[in-house]
């Protein structure tokens, strides 16, 4: 019982550490997606300085490119000037893009991987520019990007102006060197302007990298104080379950009452101590075995298969039946039987069997009903009972045609030696004759006393009345027989009435009182003698219905 209790706590305290086992890990997974995000941020940041690079390149070998052309004429540099200038013209256009509320993503990725961006540098720096391009230092570092545009421009417009110059058919040195000044004053202006980016995306990168660190160590701190919180709650809950579970476990191991649980299929899982003291059976002996019964006895009571029918029907059976021990004792007891349902599946998953041996109250409940239907001293049928059994033969004698005789019978000279030697020889005397009684009877008669020195026999299943007339003869014989008790030898006799079913009633009661009328009229005739109520029949002895008997 306890091994399956404990299997039971086990189960539930595990499911009782879900949520313990499950805070620590999401902590640590939260932080590295923290973690992660965090990097995948600084990346993007930086991903933009590599970017401004690329930039301020392109810038450069724009210009470069575009003095070696005015010098040499070769188209070559015109080319190279060109693809340069596509650097900073494809960012702009991507930028552009981006600020558009509705933005085209493959545009803005195409803008950024001709601007000389790393692919998969891309989708992060669109996500951190249209997430962070308002505020503060991103702010400041787009307008100083929007204010490059103009040089962009100009530097554009420059490089046309001398393709267009040294594509014509008289070239002008001067105007030549004209546009080549222009270019070098357009390269000195925007160098501060490239500065001033890549210091305002520094900027920008060391502040972000500081509040992503106190953020990331805030939420850490955060999610750990609340992990510890909740463990020490958990395990406060937990300690409380054990002690419930230990309490419960003792009491139902430790309990008076026996206690099995079955299976579906009426397979003992586990008994308890209580169990053993009863049946006698150890745990071993039953556990895994189906619950039966002796079959080389004969058991009263209702059977297993009833029981365990009514307990899958309607969920429980209670009630007294009859079981053997090991060492075949029968004994009762006191059954409840009920299914333990799981709720996960709507399913019967148990029976719970208590059970407690009544064997002691059955006795004691015999007992007193012994009392309340028999006489203490002879341990006679009362009036009650002899009026309870007359019932149920005369109910058997009217099925099968029969009668029965009822005989009242009064001792004579029993007062005079209950006065002379006291109650205690009297009630010596009562319970000889008692005996004397039951013995000349048969099995189907009754013997009964009706108080004092009055006592009444019922003879049933008479086929001739004739024959209740020959006992009373015997009975008086019997009675008139002397009694030896501590104090001496006592002789009595007894006055005899009779009266016949249904001649002469129908009802205990009736019976009874005839049959002492009749027995009246033996003790005013002289007593020790023999009467019946009414007249004789044709069975009924030919002399007087009065028969004296002679005093022994």
């Amino acid at each position: 019982m306890l091994d399956v209790l404990n299997i039971s706590k086990h189960v539930t305290l595990a499911r009782r550490f879900v949520p313990v086992f499950c805070i620590f890990p999401c902590i640590i997974i939260f932080s590295l997606l923290l973690t992660l995000g965090t990097m995948e941020i600084l990346s993007v940041a930086r991903a933009y300085v590599a970017g401004e690079g690329q930039w301020s390149k392109a810038q450069r070998d724009a210009v470069y490119s575009l003095t070696l052309y005015a010098q040499t004429r070769d188209l070559a540099y015109y080319e190279r000037y060109r693809q340069a200038l596509s650097i900073p013209l494809s960012d702009r256009q991507a930028r552009i893009e981006m600020d558009k509320p509705d933005y085209d993503f493959a545009k803005a990725y195409t803008g950024l991987l001709e601007g000389g961006n790393h692919p998969d540098d891309i989708p992060g720096m669109i996500r951190l520019y249209r997430c962070c391009a308002g505020y503060s230092f991103f702010k400041r570092a787009v307008s100083i990007w929007m204010g490059g545009d103009a040089y962009i421009d100009q530097l554009q417009h420059l490089g046309s102006n001398l393709h267009a110059e040294i594509s014509s058919g008289s070239p002008s040195a001067k105007r030549i060197e004209v546009i080549l000044h222009q270019v070098r004053a357009v390269d000195a202006d925007v160098k501060p302007l490239e500065d001033s980016f890549t210091a305002t995306l520094g900027e920008a990168v060391r502040w972000l990298r500081t509040m992503l660190t106190w953020v990331v160590s805030a939420i850490v701190t955060i999610l750990v104080v609340l992990g510890i919180y909740l463990t020490a709650r958990f395990m406060v809950r937990i300690q409380r379950t054990e002690k419930d579970y230990c309490l419960l476990a003792n009491a139902i191991a430790d309990t008076v009452d026996g206690i099995m649980i079955l299976d579906t299929q009426r397979r003992i899982v586990a008994v308890n101590h209580a169990f053993t003291t009863i049946t006698g059976y150890a745990p071993e002996e039953v556990v895994g075995h189906l619950l039966t019964r002796p079959q080389t006895q004969k058991i009263p009571g209702p059977t297993l298969f009833s029981i365990w029918a009514d307990a899958r029907t309607t969920g429980r059976w209670q009630g007294d039946v009859w079981n053997v021990r090991k060492n075949g004792e029968l004994y009762t007891m006191r059954l409840s039987l009920s299914a333990v349902q799981d709720k996960r599946r709507d399913a019967v998953s148990y029976y719970v069997a208590v059970f407690n041996d009544i064997s002691p109250h059955k006795v004691h409940e015999e007992w007193l009903k012994h009392l309340a239907t028999h006489d203490s001293l002879t341990g006679l049928p009362n009036r009650t009972e002899f009026e309870r059994c007359c019932r149920e033969a005369m109910a058997r004698a009217r099925r099968q045609g029969r009668r029965l005789a009822l005989l009242y019978i009064d001792l004579d000279k029993f007062k005079p030696v209950n006065d002379t030697y006291g109650h205690v020889t009297g009630d010596e005397l009562l319970r000889v004759l008692s005996v004397r009684m039951q013995q000349m009877m048969r099995e189907t008669d009754v013997v009964a006393r009706i108080g004092g020195d009055e006592f009444s026999v019922l003879l049933a299943d008479l086929d001739d009345v004739s024959s209740s007339y020959i006992v009373a003869c015997k009975l008086l014989d019997m009675l008139s027989e002397p009694v030896v008790s501590q104090r001496g030898t006592h002789t009595v006799g007894a006055s005899i009435g009779i009266s016949i079913y249904p001649d002469d009633g129908n009802d205990p009661q009736t019976l009874l009182r005839l049959a002492d009328a009749a027995m009246y009229r033996v003790k005013q005739s002289g007593r020790s003698g023999v009467s019946f109520y009414s007249a004789p029949s044709g069975s009924r002895p030919p002399s007087s219905t009065t028969t004296p008997v002679r005093q022994r």
